[in-house]
């Protein structure tokens, strides 16, 4: 190591200095109600002057402005809601779309398509809605409301007598976003979100507005769907497979499905499929299995489910499920069962409250 002078000192780089990053603006919970938030939601704000301070307004309401060095007047933003145990709500800020940022958003990229790019993933509000009987519930009184509880019944499958080839059936018929099969002149199919679409239409025309939450909760279902659309669309044109979609059933809680495969690359081993399985069910209580499935045709299971008794017999019924795999020309490499929740799926620790003193010492 070479040592410098006084006259070499001033060569020496400057390490940065650690500076806080204000991204979040604090919202009180009755703004929150008026303002329709729901937890994990992406919203748009606008830069704007008041009283000669630059602020956040967001459909008439001024919030303080994050980050503000480097946000200007008339900048459109974009933050996502977070819930916060005190019950106060936080707005953090994910970036604008007019300042020159590595996280600036392409010129003229529809705002819809980048709101769902942002969309925190997974399907909270679908899966409640598409337990046995709930949908169904929310058809109002239209002379057409036994058909459209027709066409909803007929999109689920049977848990009792479930087909590979019905799975199978299921799972091909949304994996093509409506818009590709309108844009190539298909007809489209019924699927889940084409009748969510039908059923918000079916409440506005008869003005059935007795439950904002209820109108609330089909559009963050529809949100969650195309967000998942828009974000595997964006994982395929990298090489890579991330799918999700939620199986309904007629005599079972949804089961929210997840397909996971990384691209291959040239004279690397090939990347084995990873299924992810989860269902909050009444009956069997929170489950959660991954299956990984190697180019060798090896099935590497593990399974977490809350309660133990399923996990028991999760357990004893390893043999048969065995056999069943070498029926199918698979090999099963591993099952492990856990009586826990998947480390994965507990909740993040929210931000803290504003103002508190935080410890960074390692």
């Amino acid at each position: 190591m070479a040592i410098l002078g006084p006259e070499g000192v001033h060569a020496i780089a400057r390490t940065a200095p650690v500076h806080m990053d204000m991204r979040i603006a604090y919202v009180e919970a009755p703004v929150a109600r008026v303002l329709g938030l729901h937890d994990g939601q992406v919203v748009h704000a606008t830069a704007t002057v008041v009283h000669q301070q630059l602020k956040l307004a967001l459909n008439e309401h001024i919030f303080n402005l994050p980050l503000q060095p480097y946000i200007k007047e008339g900048d459109l933003v974009q933050l996502r809601a977070q819930m916060l145990p005190a019950g106060k709500w936080a707005l953090q800020l994910l970036h604008t779309g007019n300042f020159a940022g590595p996280e600036a958003a392409p010129a003229g990229m529809p705002t819809r398509l980048n709101t769902l790019l942002f969309q925190p993933p997974g399907f909270a509000n679908l899966l409640a809605l598409l337990r046995p009987g709930v949908l169904e519930a929310l058809i109002p009184p239209v002379l057409d409301a036994a058909e459209l509880k027709k066409r909803i019944q007929s999109q689920r499958l049977s848990m009792g007598s479930l087909q590979p080839q019905a799975f199978k059936r299921f799972i091909l018929g949304h994996t093509k976003p409506s818009e590709a099969s309108l844009a190539e002149g298909e007809p489209v199919a019924d699927n889940t979100k084409v009748l969510l679409r039908l059923l918000m239409a079916e409440r506005e025309r008869v003005q059935e507005n007795d439950s904002m939450d209820t109108q609330d909760s089909l559009k963050h279902a529809l949100d969650e769907l195309e967000a998942a659309q828009v974000q595997a669309g964006q994982t395929v044109n990298k090489g890579d497979l991330h799918f999700g979609l939620v199986i309904p059933f007629r005599d079972a809680d949804p089961v929210e499905l997840e397909f996971e495969q990384k691209g291959n690359k040239p004279g690397q081993p090939k990347n084995p499929l990873v299924v992810n399985i989860h269902t909050d069910s009444r009956v069997l209580g929170e489950v959660w299995l991954k299956t990984t499935i190697s180019p060798n045709a090896q099935v590497d299971l593990t399974m977490w489910a809350l309660r133990k008794d399923v996990a028991d017999l999760a357990k004893f019924n390893a043999p048969d499920l065995t056999d069943e795999l070498e029926g199918a020309g698979l090999h099963m490499g591993s099952f492990q069962v856990y009586n826990a929740p998947r480390p994965d799926a507990l909740q993040d620790q929210p931000p803290p409250e504003h103002g508190r003193l935080i410890d960074t010492r390692v």
